[in-house]
């Protein structure tokens, strides 16, 4: 029997609706809209205020910025919150269901990945993009030896890497007493990623640093899909 559904109005659907009874395009309904996903990328880094979503997110406009985030909170997949203080300040972040999504758009973003090609000079580049690609390469299969907690610095940006036995954690922020600490630039992390730049030659160049139990670097390096030589 084959059912038409005339009108779909679910709580936090935007106006328009691919109307089927089907999960993914329910998901779609909520979530399909232009920048919605790639705000979403942007908070699985950590709470962020509007402004840092505004200068992460270039090209989107405050207007349309605002709309999609009312969106999201009404799906259910953010929330407005307060720092406590000294911060104080307004941010939004995900909700437990918001981070149900994270698997998902790291899924998309390792998907994407071998698609990237080198990057052209009209492409955004961001430390915050180029860790959420450090976390796409993650190999749970191949981290055994590199379970701890580390630290990634892209140029004045630090990130907190958590890896255990099920999967890996990046969160903006920095980190005390990290097993390793890596430290590089942008043009660096590109080069390495793209596979125009081994990490030895980074690491010779001196345009990345490692500090720590440097014994545990091969481990960290082949969890995340790469190779020193």
């Amino acid at each position: 029997m084959k059912y038409i559904v005339r009108s779909c109005r679910l709580p936090g659907v935007a106006k328009r609706s691919y109307n089927q009874y089907c999960g993914l395009a329910i998901a779609l309904d909520l979530l399909g809209e232009r920048w919605s996903l790639l705000v979403l990328r942007n908070l699985l880094l950590g709470p962020q205020r509007f402004k840092d979503l505004s200068d992460g997110l270039p090209g989107i406009g405050t207007a349309l910025l605002a709309e999609r985030l009312k969106q999201l909170e009404s799906a259910g997949v953010i929330v407005k919150a307060t720092l406590p203080p000294p911060a104080a300040s307004a941010v939004y972040q995900l909700t437990a269901d918001g981070e149900a999504l994270r698997p998902i758009l790291v899924g998309l973003a390792r998907w994407g990945l071998t698609r990237l090609g080198e990057p052209t000079e009209q492409q955004y580049i961001a430390p915050d993009l180029l860790a959420l690609g450090v976390q796409a390469r993650f190999d749970v299969d191949a981290s055994a030896g590199a379970v701890g907690v580390h630290e990634l610095r892209i140029d004045d940006r630090s990130y907190r890497v958590e890896i255990t036995e099920t999967g890996v954690d990046i969160r903006a922020g920095a980190v005390d007493a990290p097993q390793l600490s890596i430290a590089t630039d942008t043009p660096t992390l590109v080069a390495v990623n793209s596979g125009a730049l081994s990490l030895s030659a980074a690491l010779e160049a001196g345009t990345l640093t490692v500090a720590g139990d440097l014994d545990r670097l091969p481990d960290l390096v082949e969890a995340f899909g790469l190779s020193l030589a």
